[in-house]
């Protein structure tokens, strides 16, 4: 049987159970925690007899001594209580108690000890803690975007270069779900580039190649690519023989490869690639894809066709009509190709050139680096204000904020870009108030430099007291710096707390903007802010090859559809 108590019994039980706790400590112990990247906490007890007997030790060398929590930076060293990096005391006391302490550098590793330090500085420790990480106060500067992508199927499972794209992975996991598998399928991809005789591929070439790679993690792609150089002053026939005569080249390649393991589609990139198609899909026929990155039409940009136009447009227009699929990289352009080549609506697709995918030039796109530039220095938080300095622009109130600002943070500096009535009596108050060495005034900046003196900076200030023009914001914001504004500048783009802070017109109000700016967290999550932006508007070559997958699934199941097809 169950035995059960009355409430009473239950009321007594537990308040015996309360009596034992909190445990009396055993023995010397410090503990250290991190509050928060700025803020650490230690608790210590010591008991009196460990005191007394470490005061009359060593002869009596710490007779009176008091107790003190010493912290130590031991990041990337093995301890052995005089090695640290630096140290810092804390007055102790009790013999037992806790304390909230600050610290300067981030992303490092403390411990403490309790002790007895006496009148000469000679620390005799008692206990010493655990290492704790204190650390940053912003994200990690390490951001990756890569991932792994998991489908509804066993072998729809392929890496990612960029999460942000998971909507469209996931649009084409349901578009799919039940056809082929990933790499079920074999794609030849034919591009026979027109270039110089005496010159290099262009980007065009460089874009299919990317994509013909990419495309390998969902189907099998070998990219047939060959340049058809041309001669200056090649006469028009002579461009076509050399075209065909370089096709037919190529077109036996393919065969062979085709023979020792057969391909399901072939795609030809532009006129001069389209006779190894039509071929194939007249002696196999295997579906036939065709891109047309631009047609002779845009080419021509208004101007009057030649004998060699008309020709480059009937094989164009014989390219089209045999395709079964036509992919275009323009809405404009597949407009044309129905109306001028008569092509069936649904069988032409858009799906965008990625010509120019260039990582950001690495010294304009790290603040740290550009700072050098303008003889800054590289570690510490910069501002920027461009514009006019002026009254109407507010560059008097940012001077007015900046002594008290400089007084609360050791190593912010800031640029003033632009040139005004108010500049010379700005200089001379910055160095009047001893700040002048954290402060450069660059007067007008070109065009051409202004995104350099943007990459120097961590934040813009905007201290405007009449409505200012959106351009500069909007800048900022693009480049992942965070924008300080008033709510008399009427700047609509900038969201308080999101990408950047609203204040008021009044030095007070720009000292609580800046100081914010300088201790918060808004700046890196804004520049994660700003990639995830770009990420989810700008197609990549990855996505690209991602709708060509599709387009040829769907293009091959509609082939077995076909009536009188098994």
């Amino acid at each position: 049987m169950r035995k059960t108590f009355s409430r009473e019994r239950l009321r007594e039980v537990i308040w015996d159970i309360g009596q034992g706790y909190p445990m009396p400590p055993r023995g010397d112990a410090i503990a250290l925690l991190m509050v928060s990247p700025g803020m650490g906490h230690v608790a210590w007890h010591v008991s009196e007899q460990s005191a007394a007997d470490a005061r009359s030790a060593q002869g009596g060398a710490f007779a009176g001594a008091p107790l003190i929590a010493r912290v130590y930076d031991v990041t990337d060293i093995i301890f052995d209580g005089t090695n640290a990096h630096m140290f810092f005391d804390l007055g102790a006391g009790k013999t037992s108690g806790n304390c909230y302490f600050s610290v300067g550098r981030q992303a490092r590793n403390y411990l403490a000890e309790i002790g007895l330090r006496n009148n000469q500085g000679m620390f005799y420790p008692l206990s010493r803690s655990n290492t704790a990480f204190f650390d940053r106060d912003r994200p990690s500067g390490n951001y990756q975007t890569a991932g792994l992508f998991v489908g509804s199927s066993p072998g729809s499972v392929f890496p990612v270069e960029n999460i942000f794209h998971a909507p469209v992975y996931e649009s084409m996991n349901h578009q799919l779900a039940g056809r082929m598998g990933a790499g079920a399928f074999s794609v030849a991809a034919v591009f026979l580039e027109i270039v110089p005789a005496s010159g290099f591929g262009g980007p065009l070439g460089h874009f299919i190649a990317d994509l013909s790679m990419k495309t390998e993690k969902f189907a099998r792609v070998r990219l047939f690519s060959s340049p058809l150089r041309v001669e200056d002053g090649l006469s028009d026939g002579s461009l076509l023989d050399a075209a065909d005569e370089l096709s037919a080249s190529v077109l036996a390649e393919v065969r062979d490869a085709h023979g020792q393991r057969p391909f399901h589609i072939v795609h030809c990139h532009d006129w001069y690639s389209a006779t190894i198609g039509l071929a194939f899909k007249e002696e196999l026929g295997l579906p036939m894809v065709l891109t047309l990155h631009s047609t002779e039409p845009e080419r021509l940009a208004g101007n009057e066709m030649s004998g060699l136009s008309l020709s480059i447009l009937r094989r164009e227009k014989e390219a089209v009509s045999a395709a079964d699929l036509v992919i275009v990289p323009r809405p404009s352009t597949r407009q044309q190709v129905i109306d001028t080549y008569g092509a069936p609506p649904e069988k032409v697709v858009v799906v965008p050139d990625v010509l120019d995918e260039k990582a950001p030039d690495a010294p304009r796109d790290s603040a740290a680096g550009a700072r050098g530039w303008f003889g800054l220095n590289r570690e510490a938080p910069t501002a920027l204000f461009a514009g006019e300095i002026c009254h109407a622009s507010g560059a008097d109130i940012l001077v007015d904020a900046l002594p008290t600002v400089c007084r609360g943070h050791q190593t912010a500096q800031f640029i003033f870009a632009g040139e005004g009535p108010l500049r010379q009596e700005l200089e001379r108050r910055v160095f009047n108030e001893g700040i002048g060495h954290r402060c450069r005034f660059l007067g007008d900046v070109p065009r051409e430099t202004f995104d350099a003196v943007l990459g120097a900076s961590d934040f813009v200030v905007i201290p405007s007291r009449t409505g200012q023009d959106e351009g500069l914001a909007r800048a900022a914001i693009e480049r992942g710096r965070p924008v300080l504004t008033t709510r008399q500048a009427g700047i609509n783009c900038v969201v308080h707390g999101e990408n950047g802070l609203v204040t008021f017109d009044n030095p007070g109000s720009i000292v609580w903007g800046i100081q914010e700016m300088l201790h918060n967290p808004l700046q890196g999550g804004m520049i994660r802010f700003a990639a995830r932006k770009r990420a989810g508007e700008a197609l990549t070559v990855e996505i690209a090859a991602l709708r060509h997958y599709m387009h040829y699934e769907m293009l091959l199941m509609s082939e077995r559809m076909a009536p009188g097809d098994a």
